[in-house]
């Protein structure tokens, strides 16, 4: 009798678990709450280990000597003891041996389309950025959200930040923007764009690139 009470609680039990609706995971998850940027970081591989060495990183689409740089390269980079982020990996970006370099990539949203249109997605574009000692170089990260046909809806931007900014110290501080995603928004276009100032190697530093959306609860 025991048994059989109990086989009839477990039965009713699996019955009803089963009759609660599981929302399944559309492709447009994806999109929310996690950074949209591939290697944002600068780690995917080996970074430069020196002022002359160029190392592309992967995932971006890059002009100029754009390269990943590791974290104590030798030309007095800054090291994994400079200001920056606490959770820094070994690389950075920075912009090599020329006046001015880029570094980009698009990332599609038309999986997220309904949501967008809807109203509601809010980005944080953030990034560190930093350069070297009295030195102007300087980076700066921009977002771009387009449309289907390619047409520019929005914009926003963090950085440069220059010297003075820095207080003359070699290493990175964090940056932020944020804002609403426009509706009709199908595709956001990260670029970083480092410029040199003064010397012969572009200082222009940046990492942690990160782009989020968040979808209204």
């Amino acid at each position: 009798m025991i048994m059989r009470s109990f086989f009839s609680v477990v039965c009713v039990a699996f019955v009803l678990a089963a009759a609660i609706p599981v929302r399944a995971q559309t492709p447009s998850d994806a999109l929310f709450g996690k950074n949209l940027v591939v290697n944002g970081d600068a780690e995917a591989g080996t970074g430069a280990s020196s002022d002359s060495q160029i190392v592309k990183p992967s995932g971006w689409t890059t002009t100029g000597e754009f390269t990943a740089v590791q974290y104590g390269a030798s030309g007095g980079f800054p090291d994994k003891t400079s200001v920056g982020s606490s959770d820094r990996g070994n690389n950075f970006f920075a912009g090599g041996n020329v006046a001015t370099s880029t570094a980009s990539q698009t990332i599609d949203l038309s999986a997220g389309g309904s949501t967008i249109d809807a109203g509601g997605v809010t980005f944080v574009l953030s990034g560190w950025l930093g350069g070297f000692s009295n030195q102007d170089d300087s980076a700066t990260v921009s977002v771009t959200f387009l449309s289907g046909s390619g047409a520019v809806l929005r914009a926003a931007t963090i950085g440069p930040l220059k010297a003075a900014d820095r207080k003359d110290v070699t290493g990175f501080f964090q940056r932020k923007a944020m804002g609403a995603v426009p509706a009709q928004a199908r595709s956001a276009r990260v670029v970083i764009t480092a410029t040199r100032f003064a010397g012969r190697y572009n200082d222009a530093y940046s990492d942690d690139i990160s782009l989020v959306l968040a979808k209204k609860s």
